[in-house]
């Protein structure tokens, strides 16, 4: 077979293939990687020379993590490319959506809100007419013992109309304000927020209720200051500690 019928069938044709980026840059880590196993065997630098040497392989490192990194970048931004041009394609619907929603409900929050006050006047209303009936069933049932039979009958139906009014009352108590026009009824719900009215009470009230998050809030706050240049803070000691750069 000839090198026409067989491509590999010529010179460097069973060559290896050319390394990818991705290779090389894995060839540079393992090799700074090697190299940092037979330096960094736990013993203490005794010598300039040795502490210049690790010098350069910590220069080596960075160079190393820098390259993988900007590899990584490169490889990354096409599909950090694509995301953006879809999100960017899709923005317009989901803003126009967004707008739609937020309006339907701004309105139909005003009506539902009308429609709940209403609810519950007429609920209180239904209470108080099934609280009245109880007391005035109560009241015939005590009346009518030793008496005749038609005053029992009067005052066991008073009972069976409060036990109607007390059920009545519980279904108005229970009855929401909704819309049902869609796939699924609007309702309203209730959410809450804390409005700070007194900042040193709070801080007292959590000082005790939740230590370790108040603790780490305020160490964030005196990092923030240290990183500004402040030394001196307040409740802190700050401690300067040396490291390698």
């Amino acid at each position: 077979m000839d090198a026409a019928e067989n491509p590999r069938a010529v010179i460097g044709g069973n060559a290896p293939p050319e390394p990818t980026p991705f290779d090389l840059v894995c060839e540079n880590v393992e090799s700074v990687y090697l190299e940092a196993k037979n330096w960094l065997d736990g013993a203490a630098i005794e010598t300039q020379g040795q502490a210049d040497a690790l010098g350069l392989l910590l220069d080596m490192a960075r160079q190393a993590e820098k390259a993988a990194e900007e590899l990584r970048v490169a490889e990354k931004k096409p599909h950090d490319d694509a995301a953006k041009a879809v999100q960017a394609k899709f923005k317009p619907l989901t803003d126009k959506t967004g707008r739609v929603t937020k309006a339907c409900k701004d309105a139909l929050t005003a009506w539902l809100v009308k429609i709940e006050a209403a609810k519950r006047l007429a609920a209180e209303e239904a209470r108080r007419e099934a609280e009245e009936k109880r007391a005035a069933a109560e009241a015939a049932v005590r009346a009518a013992s030793g008496t005749s039979l038609e005053a029992r009958e009067a005052a066991e139906e008073m009972l069976v109309d409060a036990k109607r009014a007390d059920a009545a009352a519980t279904r108005a108590e229970n009855a929401k304000a909704q819309a049902k026009g869609g796939a699924r009824a609007v309702g309203l719900r209730t959410s809450w927020r804390p409005e700070l009215t007194d900042a040193r009470e709070a801080a007292r009230h959590y000082w005790v209720a939740q230590r370790p998050a108040l603790e780490a809030f305020l160490t964030d706050l005196a990092r923030a200051d240290v990183a500004r240049g402040l030394r001196a803070i307040p409740g802190f000691v700050v401690h300067g500690e040396k490291a390698a750069a």
